[in-house]
């Protein structure tokens, strides 16, 4: 089974987060992550992490349910869809190093507890890397490709396109991941 994923961040924007509804319905997209969003509609098709940070959506495939065996943790969210453990995460640029390496071990924890063989990690890391087509790589950026190497997952970013558009200027802090 494939799955047509959408990432977005939403930066808290309610007109943003009604166009994703349109870009999933437009786009044939089964699975939004979707970091800092708007709010977290209750129902069956969203699940969020413990704090609001992020989210993911997902419509019914093929006649099974859309997100079943639900994690939420602090700044992840995590559901089996079809048979694909999803992970949706977000990390605060705000936030040290070491809270970072503990957040990258207990996600990590949580894939390695996961009875899908196949999964899917997509979020907004605030973690820079030239392995994702970064200019330069940050200490959190190095620490995340160690931990994505030693996780067994490979990023499916490619090119070095702004993932992050701001009036200061852009990025590339979101990044997706998955198993081989």
């Amino acid at each position: 089974m494939d799955l047509n994923l959408l990432q977005a961040n939403i930066n808290h924007c309610a007109r943003a987060q009604d166009l994703l509804f349109q870009s999933m319905a437009e786009w044939s997209i089964h699975v939004a992550v979707v970091s800092e969003p708007y709010y977290v509609p209750s129902g069956v098709d969203w699940v969020g992490d413990r704090d609001g940070l992020v989210a993911i959506t997902s419509r019914s495939i093929e006649g099974s349910p859309a997100l079943v065996d639900v994690v939420r943790g602090k700044g992840y969210v995590s559901a089996l869809i079809h048979d694909i453990m999803v992970v949706g995460v977000y990390f605060s640029p705000n936030r040290s190093l070491a809270d970072f390496e503990d957040f990258l071990a207990e996600v990590g924890a949580l894939i390695g507890r996961s009875r899908s063989s196949r999964v899917l990690i997509a979020g907004d890391l605030n973690a820079k890397s030239v392995a994702w087509g970064c200019p330069a790589t940050t200490p959190s950026g190095r620490e995340l490709e160690e931990w994505a190497t030693v996780t067994g997952l490979m990023v499916l970013n490619r090119g070095s396109v702004n993932t992050c558009v701001r009036r200061q200027g852009g990025s590339i802090v979101d990044v997706t991941f998955a198993d081989e």
